[in-house]
């Protein structure tokens, strides 16, 4: 009897156990911000109280001291990457997120108010963290545009009938496209998709219905801002029929769901006919934009979308933090650059003039270097320390160019600046080392050229092409937040060893210098330092540094765009009619500055 009530014992704990640890949601099916972490299990207490809920409960009894095992569940690799394998490792949990926030003393958000804004209250183009998703002007139709598709109102997928294809617009909209061998089908239902999508963003943004869309500036990846057609398996609560036994529906259990005692013999009702015409016979009604025909409403649509961006709030408590606070992002920059380049070029002297140095060490030295650097202003400017990265997050993330000439100003004065620092701090060294030697090796630690005689130009110009294309592949895969950004700020650390990675792969022939400012700056320093002005007689300084790393990037990012990312931003995703608004735009801004008159047929229209 007594082995009997263990047995019976030991089977009810055992129940408890398995029903305490058996999952109740999918992590996905919680949210992307509200993963937990699969080892445990949340109890409905805890996630109503959210994350300020006590850490230590857990249903799962731990190894007691007296050498009974565990009855907790194994995690899998499964459930510790949930259910992604990806060596990027699994996503951050709450819990994870918390162990990291600062103790924070009541008061001081009052007397420090931008401390309390949201992280993302404006888009930051940094390799530090995921890079911002931002509506481009090409994305949005011109007043031009709307007006003439309001005069011309189109059928919903009005493309795709005309090829003869019976498509539903919602999932020609969630771009829901299926495989064809002929591909004018494929263009007509992008096409379809495409003008779904503006007018209902548009509709959004003239009817001022503002608070939906800042939903798609949040960082969630989920949101979504199209309005969706009404579909035909929508039908209105009173033509639903209701299955009723002996005159009355049924409760389904505590959940008060009208159900159907599967036990009875009454047959079901039809469903009445003629509920709602099919999405093909229903007539399209025409967008009304309220807003459209105001005067005052610009021609150019995209600053309203732009205003639906927060504004920043600043603490601004002396006269120089008012100035600082209208060049934060340069500042940033040229401290973070200088940094980079002073630590680099030391490393580089610091091997010359031992004349034993490992040269692997300045490979380390010059990923550290610039780990460093984007962790001093990876969040404020972004860290590009490189022009030629700053150009290509313009053209293909939509970097804004007005901030590019401060920033290219800010690269070069703080690289100019980073070679006379090392060159001081190392001055009597190099007095020492080129008593006994030529100074070629001080030259060479500074600035980049082809190191041996047999490498020729067109060697020199890929060396420094293809690790540029290949540091730009690497930084747009660490900022896509749909690939598998890394967390925990380790984008900065990566970085640093992409770098050491092709300084080993690519320094013997030209210094890999990747960077125009690197090498265009510590160029000029050598100048005011007496110096042959022979340095800017090998072309290597343009088609090198400048031509190669640029062209680099760019191939670089038409790489990444091309084979993997799938965001609208980028003019690899881009339409030819985006393309065309784009330029019409551009065009439209410059003759506003030069007082040029404006076309009589926007003129009309407007």
């Amino acid at each position: 009897m007594e082995e009997e009530n263990s047995r019976r014992s030991r089977a009810a704990s055992g129940a408890r156990i398995e029903e305490s640890t058996t999952p109740t949601q999918h992590p996905r099916a919680i949210g992307h911000d509200d993963v937990i972490s699969p080892t445990r299990r949340v109890s409905a207490d805890e996630g109503h109280e959210g994350v300020g809920a006590r850490r230590g409960s857990s249903t799962a009894p731990r190894r007691s001291g007296s050498g009974v095992p565990s009855l907790a569940p194994r995690t899998s690799l499964t459930g510790r990457t949930q259910g992604r394998f990806t060596l990027a490792g699994p996503e951050e949990t709450p819990q994870m997120r918390l162990s990291h926030e600062p103790f924070v003393q009541p008061g001081y958000g009052h007397l420090n108010p931008a401390y309390d804004q949201a992280a993302n209250a404006k888009p930051v183009w940094s390799l530090a963290k995921p890079l911002p998703r931002v509506v481009r002007s090409g994305m949005v139709p011109t007043k031009e545009e709307l007006l003439e598709k309001r005069a011309n109102a189109q059928l919903p997928a009005e493309h795709s009938q005309k090829m003869g294809l019976n498509v539903n617009p919602n999932d020609l909209e969630q771009g829901k496209i299926g495989k064809t061998l002929n591909p004018r089908k494929m263009a007509a239902q992008v096409e379809d998709a495409r003008l779904q999508r503006e007018s209902n963003f548009m509709n959004k943004v003239l009817n001022g219905d503002s608070d939906a869309l800042r939903q798609g500036f949040r960082p969630s990846r989920r949101s979504s801002l199209r309005l969706r057609r009404p579909s035909a398996w929508d039908f209105p609560a009173e033509h639903l029929s209701t299955v009723e036994e002996n005159g009355s529906p049924i409760a389904d259990g505590e959940s008060g769901r009208i159900g159907r005692d599967y036990d009875s013999d009454e047959p079901l009702r039809p469903v009445p006919e003629n509920l709602e015409p099919a999405l093909d016979d229903t007539p399209e009604t025409k967008v009304e934009f309220p807003g459209l025909d105001d005067e005052a409403c610009p021609e150019d649509l995209h600053p309203l979308v732009q205003g639906l961006v927060d504004d920043e709030v600043h603490n601004n408590h002396t006269t120089w933090s008012v100035i600082r606070t209208h060049h934060r992002e340069a500042l940033a920059e040229a401290l973070a650059v200088y940094v980079q380049l002073t630590i680099g070029f030391c490393a580089d002297l610091s091997v010359t003039v031992a004349n034993a140095g490992n040269p692997n060490t300045t490979a380390w030295a010059w990923g550290l270097a610039t780990m460093i650097g984007i962790y001093i202003s990876g969040g404020v400017s972004g860290a590009h320390l490189n022009p030629a990265i700053t150009v290509m997050l313009w053209f293909y993330r939509g970097f804004p160019k007005h901030k590019m000439p401060e920033y290219f100003t800010a690269q070069f004065i703080a690289a100019f600046c980073a070679a006379l620092t090392a060159y001081g701090l190392y001055y009597h060294s190099i007095q020492y080392y080129v008593s006994s030697n030529l100074d070629t090796g001080i030259i060479a630690s500074f600035v980049t050229s082809q190191r041996e005689f047999w490498i020729g130009p067109m060697t020199a110009f890929f060396t420094e092409f293809l690790g540029t294309t290949f540091l730009a592949v690497t930084i747009l895969a660490l900022g896509d937040d749909q690939n598998a950004p890394p967390g925990a700020g380790m984008n900065s650390l990566i970085i640093g060893l992409v770098i050491s990675c092709l300084s080993m792969t690519f320094a013997y022939q030209t210094g890999a210098a990747f960077n125009p400012s690197r090498d265009f700056g510590p160029r000029l320093a050598l100048l005011v330092l007496g110096y042959p002005n022979d340095l800017f007689l090998n072309p290597y300084w343009f088609y090198g540094p400048w031509v190669g790393a640029v062209s680099g990037a760019f191939m670089g990012g038409f790489l990444y765009d091309f084979f993997i990312f799938t965001g609208g931003e980028s003019p690899v995703n881009y339409p030819l009619e985006r393309t065309q608004r784009a330029m019409k735009k551009s065009g439209m801004k410059w003759k506003r500055r030069l007082s040029l008159p404006r076309d009589p047929k926007n003129t009309v229209a407007a």
